[in-house]
């Protein structure tokens, strides 16, 4: 039987599969017939492996899926702003939390990005923690190709630029990491991203740069997430980048 993913199926159909297990309504070996006659027929490719296993055995599967669901912590969400807005509002400045996010981090903070510009006030809080925690920050950037120059040198410029504009304070320094097609000659290619990663926990993804214009003067939006799952998840996918070096680093 090929693997399902139990996380597919709803929580009313697994609590559901879990009654008639219990109660008798079915039996292992689970089968396809047996689920459609019970409405649940299109579950049959996320459930099928469970035909390999006995009826406890099914029941106590279910248990910890149900359990997993049901327990685990709901995610907490902020709405993040910058711009004109009604006097009233449940909206977060965005620069302010910036600066708190990286304020408190003590383990690791990953920041990709579009645009970078003035950083010397963003990156502030930072570089301290950096300093004072020997916190492990990551940089995803940008860089532009330079028309007449070798993507090698287009990308130490682009370093180098971004270190000289936003990065004032001297080591320690971030990690740096950019992708190789955006400097290769005539690369219509971006890094377009834009998130905050602090210790695996809280996520920021929005619309806004690390600019003074995106923090102080456009119209941006962003969510403030607390969920270490999705924090988790996100880091993965900066990182199955570099595991797969399809994004080159710079210390």
């Amino acid at each position: 039987m090929s693997a399902g993913s139990l996380g597919n199926v709803a929580l009313s159909q697994l609590e559901h599969l879990l009654r008639l297990f219990t109660t008798g309504g079915l039996a292992a070996p689970l089968s396809h017939a047996a689920l459609q006659a019970r409405g649940l027929g299109p579950c049959w490719s996320e459930l099928a492996w469970l035909a390999d296993l006995d009826s406890k055995s099914v029941q106590a599967v279910l248990q910890v899926a149900i359990a997993e669901r049901t327990t685990r912590p709901v995610p907490r969400l902020e709405l993040v702003w910058t711009g004109p807005e009604a006097k009233v509002s449940p909206a977060r400045d965005t620069a302010v939390v910036l600066r708190q996010l990286f304020g408190q981090a003590r383990s690791s903070v990953l920041v990709a990005g579009f645009s970078f510009s003035s950083g010397a006030d963003i990156f502030q809080p930072l570089f301290e923690v950096m300093r004072d925690h020997a916190v492990d920050a990551s940089v995803f950037l940008h860089i532009d190709d330079l028309p007449g120059l070798p993507p090698d040198e287009s990308a130490k410029r682009g370093i180098d630029r971004f270190l000289r504009d936003n990065w004032p304070f001297g080591p320690p320094t971030p990690t740096v990491y950019y992708d190789p097609r955006t400097v290769a000659a005539g690369s219509s290619i971006n890094l377009h991203a834009k998130c905050v990663v602090v210790d695996a926990r809280w996520s920021l993804v929005g619309s806004a740069n690390f600019t003074h214009n995106a923090h102080v003067r456009n119209i941006e939006v962003g969510v403030l997430i607390e969920d270490a799952s999705f924090a988790t998840a996100l880091i993965q996918q900066w990182r199955g980048l570099i595991d797969a070096r399809l994004v080159t680093g710079v210390v």
